[in-house]
């Protein structure tokens, strides 16, 4: 199946006319655990959950004019929990939050900050990061449940919104030196 190009008049159409336009934003993750340089696990994790944060966040950027974020960033999380619609930032984010975030005694490599989330510019609609993998050194030994997107830099952040959460299909049982990168495509559609 082909990807669908859509037009930004065709969208706002499709936002005010829903229920018959079926428009649809779908999040998919996949996982790639190395060990000692070697692939431990490749995985597809399947569709991921848009909060209402992040949905909200997404349509006031695009049709209100609210002030676009200077970039998204990926992070991982600790918390044996899937994540809800209701997930926000600040209830779901850092150390004491819902998914309980992988912070530096987690992960050492990016060291303070999540990693950016790096998309090429496209003309089809779907956007991943698949050239620029957000990657993770892991410096403890922690299993890691999922992923997520959030506008927000540094791990302990609990401000900026939650655009999207991905339980994985299995946890990761990461040890010390463990390498875990994370591709997440983003896709609208009208069917």
């Amino acid at each position: 199946m082909g990807n669908i190009i859509i037009n930004p008049k065709d969208l706002a159409y499709a936002l005010k006319h829903l229920p018959e336009s079926h428009l649809q934003m779908r999040g998919d993750v996949w996982t790639e655990h190395r060990r000692n340089g070697h692939i431990i696990e490749s995985a597809y994790e399947g569709h991921n959950t848009f909060t209402t944060e992040g949905m909200a966040s997404i349509l006031d950027t695009y049709f209100y004019g609210t002030t676009q974020p200077t970039a998204v960033y990926c992070g991982i999380f600790k918390g044996n929990v899937t994540p809800a619609l209701t997930d926000t930032a600040a209830a779901g984010l850092g150390s004491g939050g819902r998914l309980t975030e992988c912070l530096d005694a987690d992960y050492d490599d990016p060291a303070t900050n999540r990693p950016a989330y790096t998309v090429a510019t496209t003309s089809t609609a779907t956007v991943t990061n698949s050239a620029s993998k957000a990657e993770f050194t892991i410096a403890a030994t922690i299993t890691v449940y999922g992923a997520f997107l959030a506008t927000s830099q540094a791990k302990t952040a609990t401000t900026g919104k939650l655009i999207c959460a991905k339980r994985f299909t299995t946890s990761k049982a990461c040890e010390d030196d463990d390498e875990l990168a994370v591709t997440y495509a983003i896709t609208m559609s009208t069917s």
